[in-house]
């Protein structure tokens, strides 16, 4: 390109199509394409006897061809409004990039409900009536697939621009994405989520090489990998959320409301996606981070009148 006969991490800048331009520039179009698919049941019990509840499971696929970082993680961060869809290793080829959406969940069920509490409806006491009338108890209860993630080599694609955060990394030889996966529970994995040895680094050309058999290398420099995006799956989610509340009527028209909240109940260590790049082996594979905080309790007292 523009009259150049090798490739190298040197004259990188004088391969774009544009001269002058630098290798790495962002551009913003509307060609991505996506398809969502669901299967989703509902069970619902109206107030009876005091109870209520309402139970929701979508068996899902959202799959896409870039990466949605309108409120997905990319990157180890959120919300890029800016960058909008982001493709990885190779921008002409968008279509080698189809995957299940970042923000795909397979399995989702949430449960919520409320039971009224019986008092003693039988005591002469008044205070007994006061105290123990008007208690109840709401809960929502959310079990869902984990996020899906790519692995990445921050190192790759050198021959192409400056190293960035969206090339991939390559299979060992001889690996399959099913030696990825290691079993037990994922807080006996943070250390090594999945089996890192199934992921080595994209591609380094030597000086002297050649690119798909036909662009001499200069200087040597890396290529991009050849994994896909989204190719494994974190940690699932499992939240338990509850809150007790005491109405104690004053008057006719004023209440005493008192509310005691507690989030992540049973305490559950909810791990975030592990680190994902093969050119940091200090981190990858490991997970240093969690989507909900421990448990959390809180009370309010309220007068409404």
């Amino acid at each position: 390109m523009n009259e150049l006969t090798s490739n190298s991490v040197a004259n990188a800048p004088e391969r774009v199509p544009f001269v002058g331009l630098s290798p790495l520039i962002f551009r913003l179009e509307s060609s991505g394409n996506a398809i969502y698919n669901s299967l989703q049941a509902t069970l619902k019990k109206d107030m009876s006897h005091g109870l209520q509840f309402l139970a929701a499971y979508t068996f899902s696929k959202s799959i896409d061809d870039a990466g949605d970082s309108l409120g997905a993680a990319i990157g180890g961060s959120f919300g890029r409004p800016i960058f909008g869809e982001l493709v990885y290793n190779d921008q002409n080829n968008v279509a080698a990039q189809r995957s299940v959406s970042d923000f795909d969940r397979e399995h989702r069920f949430v449960i919520n409900g409320t039971w009224n509490v019986p008092g003693p409806e039988h005591a002469t006491s008044a205070a007994v009536q006061k105290l123990g009338n008007g208690w109840s108890i709401s809960y929502i209860v959310t079990l869902q697939s984990g996020l899906p993630f790519s692995i990445l080599d921050g190192a790759a694609g050198t021959l192409f621009g400056p190293a960035t955060t969206y090339t991939t990394a390559d299979l060992a030889v001889g690996a399959t994405l099913k030696d990825a996966r290691r079993g037990g529970s994922v807080s006996g994995r943070v250390n090594e989520f999945f089996n890192t040895k199934t992921f080595v680094p994209a591609p380094f050309v030597p000086d002297g090489g050649i690119i798909d058999g036909k662009y001499p290398v200069a200087g040597g420099g890396t290529i991009f990998g050849d994994l896909g995006r989204n190719i494994l799956r974190g940690p699932d989610q499992q939240d338990f959320d509850m809150a007790v509340i005491k109405t104690t009527p004053l008057t006719e028209r004023v209440k005493l409301i008192f509310r005691w909240e507690i989030f992540n109940l049973l305490n559950r260590p909810n791990f975030a996606n592990p680190s994902d790049d093969v050119s940091t082996p200090s981190t990858f594979g490991v997970i240093s981070a969690l989507t909900v905080n421990p448990r959390i309790m809180q009370y309010a007292l309220k007068l409404e009148f």
